[in-house]
């Protein structure tokens, strides 16, 4: 896992350190990854150590600036009158990849191994209502999770 000490700035330390107590709670063994992302950076909030090894800082640089454009793309896109999109779900051979989009130049990807893929709707939602109420960046929140 990647201390928190080698993280950038961003997501405030206790609102990022809740965040990854979350997810651990949640996903166990199978959390893979979660990295916050802004226009300009992103911060690594944790990374299993096998997963580490698999990317360089440029690789991940790159990796986030696909993420930003792929924002840029989604955001106030809407084929259908379904309101926001709020997370994108792809499912790797090597894991299952969640991206939280939080406005069009930020967000949040999460991964899991694939054998955690029981559940994912219920796991989307949690995920959501903890960005909501921790994150930095304006995470609108859908009127099923206020209720």
């Amino acid at each position: 896992m990647i201390p928190p000490a080698s993280r950038r700035g961003g997501m405030a330390d206790t609102a990022a350190e809740e965040l990854v107590s979350f997810l651990r709670s949640e996903a166990g063994e199978y959390l893979r990854g979660a990295i916050a992302y802004t226009e300009t950076d992103h911060d690594v909030l944790f990374l299993r150590d096998d997963v580490a090894d698999l990317y360089t800082e440029a690789e991940l640089t790159e990796l986030f600036a696909y993420y930003r454009d792929q924002n840029r793309k989604q955001v106030g896109v809407a084929p259908f009158d379904l309101g926001n999109n709020h997370c994108t779900v792809n499912f790797y051979d090597d894991a299952i990849l969640f991206h939280f989009i939080e406005d069009d130049a930020a967000g949040m990807v999460i991964t899991m191994s694939p054998e955690a893929g029981r559940d994912i709707v219920q796991f989307i939602t949690r995920c959501l209502k903890q960005l909501h109420e921790n994150s930095s960046q304006s995470v609108q929140a859908p009127e099923w999770l206020r209720n």
